[in-house]
């Protein structure tokens, strides 16, 4: 191993195939480009699991090439149903993230009630209809949707200039509680019941289970996927705790349990935060902070990149 050996962290969302569902414009990677994808990636990396990744990190294994980890935020069903298949038929293990209140009460978290809305509808639908409740309940914040932020661009770079204004403004700016009821409402009037939606968007604990026994890494994504920065103190502490609580009481044991921030830029967490991630047991965290990770890496602040930006 030279000295410049790294690892490269690969971070997935939805892995479909879009136009055999009902929302074909949601953005993600399609399955056929996933395969040809891990292939790739297989033949110019070794492989990495979470316990190897750390070995290497801390100086205590020394690879003979760049390693690569792919992991997966959200428990969507697509986890299970095609992506845990196609690994385990590879011999790789992935890591995967849950949102814990989405299993366990049947949530669908607010920011893919924004994607399925946008999706749905349209952004420009979408967005007119925020605007129209707005105006009609809370006026006060129409002026900041109409502002600009110097992070927006950075932290959705691969939507229009309003469609990353909009994003911010809804997941990082917006009142948390007015946030959820509004899209909430948009949402259960767009598209019925969040609760049936949920069971056939996300895992379920029997699946996540299943993951398990095939190889795969489960690990926290928090509890109601809310920017850790955003809480109060005791938001925080509360969300993280029934989050690592879950994990542990629905799943297998682990040797090592990960997270992933929600969002995952620098200014969706703080210290605070990762003093409690490491307090409450997990092992490391990654961000989506994009770059990859040489030995002595901060293990709870490990960087990832986009999977449309992962090495040829």
């Amino acid at each position: 191993m030279s000295d410049s050996s790294r690892l490269h962290v690969v971070m997935y969302h939805y892995v479909r195939e879009f136009r055999r569902t009902r929302f074909p414009d949601i953005k993600g990677m399609e399955v056929q480009d996933f395969r040809d994808q891990v292939s790739r990636l297989s033949k110019r990396f070794e492989m990495a699991t979470v316990e190897s990744s750390m070995a290497f990190l801390e100086g205590s294994y020394r690879p003979g090439r760049d390693m690569c980890l792919l992991t997966f935020d959200d428990g969507l069903r697509e986890h299970f149903e095609t992506v845990t298949p196609i690994l385990e038929q590879e011999h790789i293990q992935g890591v995967f993230f849950l949102v814990t209140s989405c299993l366990e009460d049947s949530r669908v978290a607010s920011v893919h009630m924004n994607h399925f809305l946008t999706a749905g509808l349209g952004f420009e639908e979408y967005r007119r209809r925020v605007v129209e409740r707005l105006r009609q309940t809370a006026p006060r914040w129409l002026a900041a949707l109409e502002e600009g932020h110097e992070l927006e661009s950075a932290t959705y770079p691969w939507d229009t200039a309003e469609a990353a204004r909009f994003k911010y403004f809804f997941n990082f700016v917006m009142d948390a509680g007015l946030r959820d009821e509004l899209v909430s409402t948009l949402f259960s009037e767009a598209f019925g019941s969040t609760e049936s939606f949920a069971r056939e968007l996300y895992v379920n604990w029997e699946e996540a289970r299943t993951m398990q026994r095939a190889g795969m890494a489960m690990g926290g994504h928090t509890h109601r996927h809310r920017p850790l920065a955003a809480l109060s103190d005791a938001e925080r502490d509360a969300d993280l705790s029934h989050c690592r609580s879950l994990l542990e009481s629905r799943l297998g044991p682990q040797q090592t349990w990960s997270f992933s921030y929600p969002y995952g830029k620098k200014t969706s967490f703080n210290q605070a935060a990762t003093d409690q991630i490491k307090k409450l047991g997990f092992d490391c965290a990654f961000s989506t902070e994009t770059g990859s990770n040489p030995p002595g890496s901060d293990v709870f602040q490990l960087r990832r990149m986009d999977c449309k930006n992962a090495p040829a």
